[in-house]
């Protein structure tokens, strides 16, 4: 349901104004999750060959509060500090309250294992937007199947009371894999018991420099059916549907990435660079740089080309980002996206929506 809110910014990304900004803090992490995307080597990742260099030293601090200068600048609303495990960067607390001076509403990432009860009362009093945490398992055994990190699944729930106590509004995420897809109900359960809500991504991405790795992990059909059943964890199960011309997604129209090294990229998905923020202004990178031009493109033929091209069309979550990724072309849509828009339709054929809501993906939710 179109709120006034988001036909503002709707209208804002129409007219590729930037609105949400996602910056990957650091690639350091202490869980070694095994679907992990970053472009660096963790334990047991079946890699073909090995993640690229950095392209360069990490940005100064300094140079990081220049970045959020100019994002204000700009006019962006929303900032998201993520990784890696942001919190984890020698610099994040300086940097977090920089971005709630400038006014941003500050979203922070989180995997939840990091988190002590101080770092929490520090969070309470930053008090962001909101703070997003991540599930791996409802059990010690799955989560930490997945995390390669023994203890991780207690202090998360360490983590969530520590939270609660302090009020803070969280959303919790789960990355469906086939070793989790058995415990879903109880992850929700874990959400409810401290009142956050759960949305759940069924889709595995492959690294950001393209190994697939991750895929190895993707559920079962059974699983992502009962992820979209009325009777089932999301909320609602009836399909988005789109008008010819509509914006697909705001990729380079109303999202912009900033990874550890300055790099700049249309989203988190699309991992092709458009600039760096050392050698250029981010305002003429944006509005004059030729690989936007073609991302915008990309984005305004979208919703046409699937209405075309794709039989489940209006219940596909086509991400541009991951097409290039996968296929080549961000245009054509990719084993992932199909195969959850066939279940989706299979589930809404056989069931009535409930109250007409649209079901709610996890990737509206995460950069």
């Amino acid at each position: 349901m179109d709120t006034p809110l988001s036909l503002l910014l709707n209208r804002a990304m129409g007219k590729a104004h930037p609105v949400y900004a996602s910056m990957e803090l650091t690639y350091t992490c202490n869980l070694a999750c095994r679907f992990c995307y970053n472009p660096v080597q963790r334990k047991n990742q079946p890699r073909t060959i090995p993640p690229p260099a950095p392209s360069g030293e990490p940005l100064r601090f300094e140079e990081i509060i220049r970045l959020l200068d100019d994002l204000r600048e700009m006019g962006v609303l929303y900032l998201t500090l993520t990784g890696g495990e942001p919190i984890l960067h020698p610099d994040f607390w300086a940097i977090a309250y920089a971005a709630k001076e400038r006014s941003f509403a500050l979203r922070v990432f989180t995997n939840g294992a990091s988190l002590t009860e101080r770092t929490v009362e520090r969070l309470a009093h930053l008090a962001p937007n909101c703070l997003e945490m991540s599930l791996h398992g409802a059990t010690p055994g799955t989560a930490e199947a997945l995390t390669q990190t023994k203890g991780s699944f207690e202090r998360q729930i360490r983590a969530l009371e520590w939270l609660r106590a302090r009020d803070l509004r969280v959303f919790l995420k789960v990355v469906v894999t086939r070793l989790v897809e058995h415990e879903l109900e109880t992850i929700k359960a874990i959400g409810s018991r401290f009142g956050y809500p759960v949305f759940y991504d069924p889709v595995l991405t492959p690294s950001d420099d393209g190994q697939e790795y991750p895929l190895e992990l993707k559920p079962s059909d059974e699983a992502i059916q009962r992820l979209y059943s009325a009777s089932g964890l999301n909320i609602g199960n009836s399909p988005f549907e789109r008008e010819p011309g509509q914006y697909h997604c705001g990729v380079g129209s109303g999202t912009i990435a900033v990874d550890p090294y300055g790099n700049i990229y249309p989203c988190v998905q699309w991992k092709e660079p458009v600039g760096n923020v050392r050698h250029g202004s981010l305002r003429e990178m944006w509005e004059h740089a030729p690989l936007l031009e073609q991302v915008r493109a990309v984005s305004r033929a979208l919703p046409t080309q699937l209405m075309t091209s794709v039989r489940d069309q209006a219940y596909c979550f086509h991400c541009p980002g991951l097409a290039r990724l996968q296929t080549g072309d961000p245009s054509k849509p990719y084993t992932q996206a199909l195969r959850v828009a066939r279940i989706r339709r299979e589930v809404a054929e056989k069931e009535i929506p409930l109250n007409g809501i649209e079901t709610v993906s996890a990737a509206a939710h995460s950069d």
